[in-house]
């Protein structure tokens, strides 16, 4: 990290956070921490094709929590739309560039729960880094996951661990609750969960939302931007969410600053 992007990051935690926060944000962002599973990860994955729902992800590169980007054969991406409140200029089956020593993969736009287009058991492995929690419906986005990854093939999952975000005054979604989102066939412009967001969201750990007008605004618009969390999870949700989506966890971890891990993999 330069000296003026460490400034700048200090600053701004600076104004939005409490002096503890703030040293340990800074602790993990100079010193990114590891998963205790890392080589194990990296080593089963090395060389293999894979895609990746949301993304580009700092966690996935070099020198970062697992970097796994620089290690791969080929890696597709897939995005919701051309411009997100995180990526623009996106273009379907244009060029998806995830390192710079390696040749881009694709660049596809689809809903992360309708993979139209895409093969059954087409790709080795499947990342995604804090995309799932913005999903309404997370267990149809798992099992259509699970469809596009060969058998043996495995799953990278990171989702924000409550305590150290702005979801830390929600409570955890029930299972119960996905299934019947399942049922539902829930798509993305659901708002169920607006009142519960608005009451409990800690904007003081959210400066990008702006006011409390502001916030309520865009997240009336949540179909066109994607921004709110509609489902908050801990390890055992995690862990029956993959269980009843075709996958077989093989670890669940919590890794600093704020991240909950799942490895898992597709038996048949």
């Amino acid at each position: 990290m330069s000296i003026l992007r460490s400034l700048k990051y200090t600053l701004h935690q600076l104004r939005h956070t409490d002096a503890r926060s703030l040293a340990r944000a800074i602790k993990y962002r100079v010193w990114p921490a590891r998963s205790k599973h890392t080589s194990f990860i990296l080593d089963v994955i090395r060389d293999q094709v894979g895609l990746e729902v949301g993304g580009p992800s700092n966690v996935f590169r070099a020198k970062q929590l697992l970097p796994i980007y620089p290690l791969v054969k080929r890696i597709d991406n897939v995005n919701f739309a051309s411009t997100t409140a995180w990526e623009s200029d996106l273009h379907n089956e244009g060029a998806f560039s995830f390192h710079p020593t390696k040749s881009p993969g694709r660049q596809f736009l689809r809903e992360a729960t309708h993979l139209q287009g895409f093969a059954a058991e087409s790709y080795d492995f499947l990342l995604s880094s804090h995309c799932l929690e913005h999903l309404a419906n997370p267990l149809a986005a798992l099992r259509e996951w699970n469809r596009v990854i060969r058998p043996g093939g495995h799953l990278v999952l990171i989702v924000p661990n409550r305590e150290y975000t702005f979801d830390h005054r929600r409570p955890v979604t029930l299972f119960a609750h996905l299934q019947s989102d399942f049922e539902a066939n829930m798509r993305e412009d659901d708002l169920t969960h607006l009142k519960e967001i608005l009451e409990f969201h800690n904007l003081r750990r959210d400066p990008g939302a702006g006011t409390p007008e502001e916030f309520h605004a865009r997240s009336l618009q949540n179909r066109e931007n994607r921004c709110l969390h509609h489902h908050v999870f801990d390890l055992d949700l995690l862990d029956a969410a993959l269980k009843d989506t075709g996958w077989r966890t093989l670890y669940l971890e919590k890794v600093p600053p704020l991240h909950l891990l799942a490895f898992g993999v597709r038996d048949h």
